[in-house]
Parts: structure tokens; sequence; C-alpha cells
């Protein structure tokens, strides 16, 4: 009988809560134009990966994001590959805080026992998102990392990621990304 009524209780709760942040009352929100870049990375994604570890020439690899809405609010990026040489997966979340007025995101991955937590904003005139978190860099300690993908006419996008050393920002990555053809 307690459960019950601390589930209902909890369910009164998100409800008031949804309507107090959504500014609708009485109902559930809906997601609003910001989302819409976000929804543009749903579908399978073929991606060839640039990883540099030091100067020089990068290692090249491939991988393959999956990606979906989670009630039309929440990106949800699978992602699985190769990098350094290693096998790699992670998983992201992605969306738009309206309190916030900013868009948040998660980002975990099997290289790593910490999770990224990530903020960003979207520059439509260059069709571009830029996320930043901190993360582990390569002396454990954290560090600043700055996502950026552009999003081309012809459907592609292109991630860098960078993450500052000392005072300087240093690429890491650079993902190239191409729909994967559909398989019917």
């Amino acid at each position: 009988m307690k459960y019950a009524y601390l589930m209902t209780t909890l369910a009164a709760l998100t409800l008031c809560n949804i309507s107090t942040v959504s500014g609708q009352e009485g109902g559930l929100p809906k997601p609003g134009p910001e989302i819409d870049v976000l929804k543009s990375d749903v579908g399978t994604w073929e991606v060839e990966i640039k990883t540099w570890t030091g100067p020089g020439e990068p290692m090249e690899t491939k991988g393959r994001e999956t990606n979906r809405m989670l009630g039309g609010f929440w990106l949800v990026s699978d992602f699985q590959g190769n990098m350094m040489g290693l096998d790699f997966k992670g998983l992201g979340t992605y969306s738009y805080d309206i309190r916030k007025k900013q868009y948040v995101g998660t980002w975990i991955d099997s290289l790593s026992p910490n999770q990224m937590d990530l903020t960003g904003r979207y520059d439509k005139d260059k069709q571009t998102m830029t996320f930043e978190g901190m993360a582990a860099g390569p002396d454990g300690n954290l560090a600043k990392h700055v996502l950026t993908t552009q999003f081309k006419n012809d459907g592609t996008r292109v991630m860098v990621m960078r993450m500052q050393v000392g005072d300087a920002m240093i690429k890491v990555f650079e993902m190239n990304y191409k729909k994967a053809k559909s398989e019917d």
C-alpha cells in the first residue's frame, strides 16, 4: 500500500513539474523548434574517424552511430567503432533545456568510468552545434572538451573534438558522418 501511495505521489509531482516547467497548464510539454536540429541526426550513420594522439598523421578508423528520439525531447545516440586500436562503444543523450535556454547532453563510453556533462549552443547561420564539458585529460585530471559539429548542406556532418592541454586546445578527433543507406 505504501508503494502505491508513493508512486501516485511521484506521478502527481511529476505532472505538476511538467506543467510548471513547460508553462502549459494541464498538459504535457511539446518540443520547441530547438529540438529540430537534434531530430536531423535521427537514423544510422557511417563514421570515418581520425584520431590524433600526438604530433603527426592521425590514426584513421571507422564507426557507426545509430540515433533515435526519446519522447520527442531527447536524442539518444549509440556509437560503436574503433578508437586508437580499441573497440569503442558510447552512449549520448542530448536535448534543449528550456529553463537554462541551452542545449544539454551527457556522454558515457567504454573507455572511461566517468560521465561527461555537456552544455551547448547552436549557431543557425553557421549550422554549427558546439558542446562543452569536462572529462579526464591525458594525465587523468579534468580537462575542458569542446565538441563542434558542422551540419553540411549535403546532409553530412563533421564533428571535431578539442581538449585543453595546458593553455592550448588540441584537436583529438575529427569524425565525418554520412547517412547509411537504408536496408529495405
